[in-house]
C-alpha cells in the first residue's frame, strides 16, 4: 500500500495507521542547525559547509503514538517493544535507501534524535552519500524517493518522494 500525501516540501505517508514525514535539509540549513545561529562568520561557515557537503541530509519522523498502538495489537508487547527499540537504535539504517533517478543509494547515516523518548515522534537524521558533494544526477530532473523497507512494524514498504523542482526552488543562502 503506497499512499502519498504532499504537503509542500514535506511528503507524508500513512501505512497501517502509522504516519511518516520526510524533510529534505540543504547543506547550508545543516550548518545553521549545527551552529544554532543565522549569523555565522564566512570562514567558519565554509569550514562547516565542507564537512556536510558530501551527504544529502533528511529528517524522517515516524508517529510514535500510532506506532505504539500498532505494537500493542501484536501480542507480547514488552518483547516487541524491546525488539522495536533495538531495531530503531541499531538496524533501521540497513532498511532505508535513497532512489534518485536511476541511482539507489544506501543510507550512510541514521541517527535517532535524543528527544525520541519525550516526543510524539521517532525522529531520525538521515544522510546519503552524494559523490563528494556532487549531485548523483547532476543534469537530470530526478525526484528523490526515500524507501523504507519496514521490517519491524509490518506496514509494508514506505515510499516518500521529494520533487526535484521543490529542491531546486529552495533559496540559496546569502552571506
Amino acid at each position: 500500500m503506497d499512499i502519498f500525501i504532499y504537503t509542500g516540501s514535506k511528503p507524508e505517508h500513512r501505512g497501517n495507521g502509522v504516519g511518516y514525514t520526510l524533510q529534505y535539509e540543504p547543506t547550508s540549513y545543516c550548518v545553521m542547525l549545527e551552529k544554532r545561529s543565522f549569523s555565522i562568520p564566512a570562514n567558519e561557515f565554509k569550514t562547516e559547509y565542507e564537512r556536510f557537503k558530501g551527504l544529502e541530509h533528511y529528517t524522517l519522523r515516524i508517529e510514535k503514538s500510532s506506532m505504539d498502538s500498532l505494537v500493542n495489537k501484536l501480542g507480547d508487547t514488552s518483547k516487541y517493544k524491546k525488539a522495536a527499540a533495538e531495531y530503531f537504535d541499531f538496524r533501521i539504517r540497513k532498511d532505508i535507501t535513497l532512489i534518485e533517478g536511476s541511482d539507489t543509494i544506501p543510507c550512510s547515516i541514521c541517527e535517532p534524535d535524543a528527544n525520541t523518548g519525550m516526543t510524539q515522534y521517532y525522529t531520525f537524521s538521515l544522510g546519503f552519500s552524494n559523490n563528494n558533494g556532487q549531485s548523483t544526477q547532476s543534469d537530470s530532473q530526478a525526484d528523490r524517493i526515500i524507501l523504507f523497507n519496514n521490517k519491524i512494524l509490518h506496514t509494508g514498504d514506505v515510499k516518500l518522494c521529494i520533487k526535484e523542482k521543490d529542491v531546486k526552488s529552495i533559496p540559496e543562502l546569502k552571506m
